[in-house]
């Protein structure tokens, strides 16, 4: 990656603050120039030494609220948000844009596919799954659908199962899938309550 591309995420990034982060991102993002050759040098080596950094690794957890009306005693009341130190997530969104260009280049994602794929939306599946419904109602057959509330299932990812679909659909092997797995293993999660 050169100090270039790091440079454009920068300025694009937000400038959220996390407890993890040493120095304001404000600052991070005005010294853009400065300190963008160094990020991009910390990125090459996490990518050719397959390792990526414990600091890197560590998040702190929020529960959030889902609705201010809902019981504060009860756990299922919450949204567990997850902060990352403003690096990890540079490192993450350079791992995306290489991914994605992948993606595009082989073709890999089902043109059904809605999320995660541009211009597409739960908009465009509900209308796709409408057309469909009608279809099978004007040839004068029955339709049935069945909906699924997957909405926890990101909580539970399974990460050998995921390298295998990395290895097996996405094409990932040798150095890359090592890289991943580097990334995905000794996670930290600290969960901070109340006000502090």
């Amino acid at each position: 990656m050169t100090a270039d591309e790091v440079v454009k995420i920068l300025q694009k990034s937000p400038a959220k603050q996390c407890k993890l982060d040493p120095v304001p991102i404000w600052l991070v993002k005005r010294a853009s120039h400065v300190l963008a050759p160094i990020i991009a040098a910390v990125c090459n080596a996490s990518f050719q030494q397959l390792i990526f950094p414990c600091r890197c690794k560590s998040a702190i957890v929020r529960p959030l609220l889902k609705k201010r009306t809902a019981d504060i005693n009860y756990p299922a009341s919450y949204r567990p948000i997850s902060n990352l130190s403003f690096l990890s997530k540079v490192v993450e969104k350079v791992v995306d844009g290489r991914l994605w260009e992948h993606i595009k280049r082989h073709r890999l994602l089902s043109v059904r596919q809605s999320a995660y794929h541009p211009f597409h939306s739960t908009e465009t599946a509900v209308i796709s799954i409408h057309n469909d419904m009608i279809g099978v109602v004007d040839q004068g057959d029955i339709g049935a659908l069945v909906l699924l509330d997957l909405s926890a299932a990101f909580d539970t990812v399974d990460h050998s199962l995921l390298m295998d679909v990395l290895r097996r659909r996405f094409g990932f092997d040798g150095s890359a899938l090592s890289w991943v797995a580097e990334f995905l293993s000794n996670r930290r999660q600290v969960v901070y309550a109340g006000k502090t």
